[in-house]
């Protein structure tokens, strides 16, 4: 069964370093998204630093399964906004998660072919800072549905790279 089949977009956020808000711009957006009334998922692949259950205060929340795969967490009591993160897999939100790249990237094809996203207008993907395998998994898992990418940074010194009157 394909759980993307009902997905219309996805948006990824990305960052090339992390601490610069990537977490909290994919909720953002989710939440955004919501307001303006649309069906929406946020997924947070981010396996070794997964904040997004701590900042929609879903900490205490767990999935569950059903016959077709894993139910995602709802924020909302009408389910417009609906969550997935290792955070809810895990005992104690202080556990580590120190797994190589094979098994990050089989949980996260699992995250994206086993969770029951249902009839979806977006699904929002907080992916972890950097470039590494996670990302290669979810690009080839979403078989071509990424309708959008938002890249998070901070702002740098111009150092030698423009002129100084600019």
């Amino acid at each position: 069964m394909d759980n993307l089949a009902n997905v219309q977009n996805v948006i990824l956020i990305l960052s090339g370093k992390g601490g610069v808000g990537k977490s909290t711009v994919a909720a953002q957006v989710a939440l955004k998204l919501k307001y303006l009334g649309r069906n929406v998922g946020l997924l947070d692949v981010d396996l070794c630093g997964p904040s997004i259950p701590r900042m929609l205060a879903l900490e205490q929340s767990s999935v569950h399964q059903c016959d077709e795969g894993w139910v995602p967490v709802y924020v909302d009591n009408d389910k417009k906004l609906s969550v997935m993160s290792i955070g809810f897999l895990l005992d104690s939100k202080n556990d580590p998660v120190v797994w190589r790249g094979p098994k990050k990237t089989a949980m996260i094809k699992q995250f994206l072919s086993d969770v029951v996203w249902g009839d979806l207008d977006y699904l929002v993907i907080d992916t972890p800072p950097g470039t590494s395998d996670e990302h290669l998994a979810v690009i080839e898992s979403i078989k071509g549905k990424a309708t959008g990418a938002v890249l998070v940074t901070t702002p740098q010194v111009c150092l030698n790279c423009c002129d100084a009157d600019v």
